[in-house]
């Protein structure tokens, strides 16, 4: 008996010490390779570490994060136990590095030690910043890599055609966020070479990526692909339909490729798809009844399409679409009423349709998700509809130009979580009501161009407002006194014909002003002192024109606004020199005053200038800077000059890669000739010359110009025969022509009048 109990003893311990060890073998955390300990420690000190964020490269809802703060060297640090690192739990080889978001800064070295972790699968280093750094060829080393993700990490450049040897991809994510600057290119390899051994392939992003082709015909060839986002990436040519029937594609994002046109197919029933986004290019035609088949629909976004037709009723089927925008197409007919059905509706957006909403409207009230509506453009022609009053969710309300009339009804008040309202251009009545403070959440109002009135003060409250337009509306202001500073965040401040007699004063409290529109008052006098020192490191648009100024309170050089894009006071009393614009500016209107002195020379720093318009002043002087035409001539577009006091020959050279749209020099005192380079300037549309003392013979010359369009010659001394010339396809776009009060000889060709 004591030897069966001894034995029973020694199986229970036994047991226990496996349950133990089991135990420890699942929470076994595996000591990483010394060798990928150095490379992962050199990588991280080939970078500064920059938390800080700016307005040219923000994280949106990511938070940055110090990720490598926890790499530190030594014989006991284990790297398998550092945030971003993911080890192999029998090997301990590293791999998988997410560095997503982790403050790395610094050109990217193509000897990275990065690449020494062969094991590697999954490497994320999106929204850092490798300072417009190359991406580096020597990634095709990682050939067991199944993600790749530089998504927003400031690299440019081609895209290295070595990544295409990676043929275990699974994820492909590069390019960037932004639209205006398209930082990455892929044209040698093209797309269609890059993706051609990606058999694994299931999410290809390349985003704002210049990839300037057709959409490849091999991507149906991926049938594992699930996510296609190749928005904004100048494809062009005839969207293949087979993309749409694809096995397992959930997503298939094309956007803002204006060139990429085609139609809907017939959609299959038991599709995978539940995004569409096709919004800004070419597609055309109508949609399909058939687009009730796609079950998993989420997401629907055509805008700014030429798709045309009526929305069908089918699309009440997809009772899983929780965003539909079909703004800015055109689309007409009655929108169907089994819109209600889609009780999974969060944004509904139909603006600038030539469509009647029916009974939608009234059904709307069923529709209890919805935060964001858009109807801007469509004709109600009643009152505030009341089925948006059941709306609580709602943070967007876009009802301008709509013809909704009457006062502003009370419920409004009750839409506490509205973030923007817009309600402009239509024929509301009556004051501004007080309920307008019970909407804290709002950013963004829009009430321009009604029948209303008010009191400024009423807006104090709005603590969050950053955009506000209340052009046309009849405003009375508080006295200083009482002036509130709690409405101090504004961005965006539209105050045009509200018969302003002044500067307002809750301005001097605005130090995050981007864009100021103040035209079509009654100001007069100078701009004080204090709006001088007013958002100088954030105001973008100034725009003061058709008003009653002469000046500044205290004369100024230089423009004080360090980003200025836009300085617009055309129609003005203003005396004295031009103010010097900023090197930001891109838009310098002062037409229309009382300037006098001459063009300074400053203005040839700019680089981006797009329009000049200087037109019906005094200015002065025998020489216009020849780098108007020269350094200038690429970016800018319009050259106002007319009536003013310019003599002397015209000294412009303008550059082969001329860009000028538009060329007025009329009513001055210019002599000489025609500058022969004005013929580089190969998309010309307007050239007036007229009232000026210029003596040359007819500037046949410029009839290769394919866009002339205006040709203003007269009140000069040109000479000589105008027939008897080689016409060919000269001036094969004119529409104008002004020759009078020369001294030609001959008759004027009629070709030349063909258009």
């Amino acid at each position: 008996m004591h030897h069966f109990l001894y034995l029973f003893s020694l199986l229970v311990v036994s047991f226990n010490v496996m349950i133990i060890h089991s135990k420890s073998l699942s929470s076994f955390q595996p000591l990483c390779h010394g060798q990928e300990k150095l490379a992962l420690l050199q990588f991280k000190n080939s970078f500064h570490i920059n938390c800080k964020r700016d307005s040219s490269n923000t994280y949106s809802s990511i938070i940055p994060y110090e990720k490598t703060n926890s790499w530190v060297g030594g014989q006991s640090a284990n790297c398998c136990s550092w945030n971003g690192v993911e080890c192999d739990k029998k090997s301990g080889h590293v791999i998988g590095l997410d560095l997503t978001a982790s403050c790395l800064s610094g050109t990217f070295p193509p000897n990275s030690t990065i690449f020494n972790l062969a094991y590697l699968k999954k490497l994320i280093l999106s929204y850092n910043n490798f300072n417009y750094s190359r991406i580096p060829s020597e990634l095709d080393q990682l050939s067991k890599l199944q993600v790749l993700r530089l998504f927003k990490s400031k690299f440019s450049g081609q895209i290295p055609a070595e990544i295409s040897k990676l043929s275990e991809l699974a994820v492909l994510e590069l390019g960037e966020d932004s639209t205006e600057t398209k930082l990455l290119k892929l044209q040698n390899p093209s797309l269609e070479n890059l993706i051609q051994n990606f058999t694994h392939l299931q999410e290809l992003n390349l985003k704002n990526v210049d990839v300037s082709s057709t959409v490849p015909v091999n991507l149906q060839n991926l049938t594992t692909l699930k996510q296609i986002s190749l928005d904004n990436c100048n494809l062009h040519g005839k969207l293949p339909t087979n993309l749409f029937h694809m096995p397992h594609l959930e997503t298939l994002k094309l956007s803002f490729n204006g060139d990429i046109r085609g139609s809907f197919p017939e959609f299959q029933w038991h599709s995978p798809l539940k995004g569409i986004f096709l919004s800004g290019t070419s597609l055309s035609g109508e949609l399909p009844p058939s687009i009730g088949r796609l079950a998993q629909l989420e997401m629907l976004e055509l805008s700014q399409c030429p798709i045309s037709g009526s929305i069908p009723s089918s699309l009440g089927n997809l009772t899983k679409l929780s965003h539909l925008y079909l703004d800015d197409t055109d689309i007409s007919g009655v929108v169907p009423p089994s819109i209600s059905n889609l009780t999974n509706l969060e944004a509904l957006y139909l603006m600038n349709l030539n469509a009647n909403p029916g009974q939608m409207i009234s059904n709307l009230a069923k529709l209890h998700k919805l935060t964001g509506v858009g109807f801007s453009g469509i004709t109600l022609r009643s009152k505030i509809p009341p089925s948006f009053a059941n709306l609580t969710e709602l943070r967007e309300l876009f009802l301008s130009n709509t013809q909704v009339v009457g006062l502003l009804p009370q419920w409004l008040g009750n839409l506490t979580q509205l973030e923007i309202l817009a309600l402009g251009g239509n024929q509301l009545e009556g004051p501004i009501p007080h309920w307008i403070t019970q909407l804290t959440n709002l950013q963004g109002l829009v009430l321009s161009y009604n029948n209303l009135f008010g009191n400024f003060e009423t807006f104090s409250s709005l603590e969050k407002l950053r955009y506000l337009d209340l052009s046309g509306t009849s405003l009375t202001f508080p006295p200083p006194s009482q002036t509130n500073s709690s409405l101090s965040n504004l961005q965006l401040l539209w105050l045009v014909s509200c018969k302003l007699t002044e500067f307002p004063l809750f301005l001097r409290e605005q130090q995050k002003l981007e864009h100021l529109r103040l035209e079509q008052n009654l100001i007069k006098g100078n701009i004080p002192q204090w709006f001088v020192n007013t958002s100088k490191e954030s105001l973008l648009r100034f725009e003061l024109a058709h008003n009653k100024l002469t000046g500044f309170e205290k004369p100024v050089t230089i423009l004080p606004w360090t980003r200025l894009e836009v300085f617009d006071i055309e129609d003005n009393n203003f005396q004295g020199e031009l103010p010097i614009p900023p090197l930001s500016i891109k838009g310098y209107d002062v037409s229309s005053n009382l300037f006098t002195g001459v063009i300074p020379k400053q203005i040839c720093m700019t680089r981006s200038l797009i329009k000049l318009d200087l037109s019906n002043n005094n200015l002065s002087g025998q020489l216009i800077p020849p780098c108007i035409g020269d350094q200038l001539g690429s970016s800018l577009i319009v050259l106002n000059l007319r009536g003013n006091k310019f003599h002397g020959n015209i000294p412009l050279s303008f550059s082969s890669n001329c860009n000028i749209k538009m060329i007025n020099l009329s009513e001055n005192q210019l002599e000489g000739e025609l500058p022969r380079s004005l013929a580089n300037c190969t998309i010309l549309e307007v050239l007036d010359i007229g009232t000026n003392h210029i003596n040359d013979t007819f500037p046949s010359w410029l009839g290769s110009l394919p866009n002339m369009e205006v040709l203003v010659l007269s009140h000069n001394n040109f000479h000589g025969s105008i027939s008897g010339q080689d016409l060919g396809r000269q001036f094969s776009s004119l529409r104008i022509i002004d020759l009078s009060h020369n001294f030609y000889s001959g008759d004027l060709p009629w070709s030349y009048l063909r258009n």
